[in-house]
Order: C-alpha cells, then structure tokens, then sequence
C-alpha cells in the first residue's frame, strides 16, 4: 500500500491594519472535506451486474485498488504530490478503506514513447520512494 505524508494542511492568509503585524504568517487550518466529493453519478451502462461484482468480492476480498501512472517524460512536479494525495489518500479515507487493505499499482503511462527518457522514469521512482510511496507493485 502506498503510505507516506500524504497529509496537507491549508493555510488562510489573515490581513491586518497594524504594520506591525507580520501578515506573512498565518493561523493553520484544516480544510473542510466535501462528503460527496468522491462520489461519482450513476451511469445505467457502467454498473457491473450482480454475478462480475460477486467475482470480483471472490478474487479481491476487502482489498482496494488504486493507480499512480505518471508519465516518464519529465519531472513530478507538486500536481502529481497532489494527485497523490488525491488518490491514494483521500480515496481511502473516504472509502473508509482499513489502512492493511490498501493497495497501489504504479505503473507509467506509455501515451507518448517519443517523449521518455530512463533519466525520467529513474527520477520519478526515487522521488517516488522520497515521498513514502510503497507500491504494490510497478
């Protein structure tokens, strides 16, 4: 399962009249999660029949999936740190997902071979790993 420091906090800016006030530093604040910011509209054609989910239940159990497939033609940059979070955090936690039924493929996206370099896909597993990331498997 992918683990790491996958928390952020948001931080509000204050303003202040007094010039004496250092109005660079600011109150840290939680954000408020939306309850339904994960969750997706119902799509007649997308949803599994009884018997494909019954399968899936017998091949997979309790265990959730998820993906990280960045592309090997430049460096991460703070976007993909937030896809992280968005996907591998988030998604459990509010999936209610217990933290020993995680998992996370990585996997790099292949939609531009011209574009790839070794140096990049080395790059991006050792940040990777720098960030905590443990994949299931790449």
């Amino acid at each position: 399962s992918l683990t790491g420091p996958f928390t952020f906090q948001h931080q509000t800016p204050t303003m202040s009249d007094d010039p004496n006030t250092d109005t660079d530093t600011a109150p840290s604040s939680t954000s408020t999660i939306n309850s339904k910011a994960l969750q997706a509209r119902e799509l007649e054609w997308a949803v599994n029949s009884a018997a494909l989910e019954e399968r899936h239940a017998a091949t997979n159990g309790p265990i959730i999936r998820t993906r990280f497939p960045p592309e090997p033609n430049g460096y991460l940059h703070i976007g993909h740190a937030k896809s992280m979070n968005m996907n591998f955090s988030l998604a459990f936690q509010k999936l209610n997902v217990a933290p020993e039924h995680r998992r996370t493929i990585f996997r790099y996206d292949d939609t531009n071979p011209d574009a790839e370099s070794p140096e990049y896909i080395d790059s991006i597993r050792r940040d990777l790993d720098w960030l905590g990331g443990t994949p299931e498997r790449t």
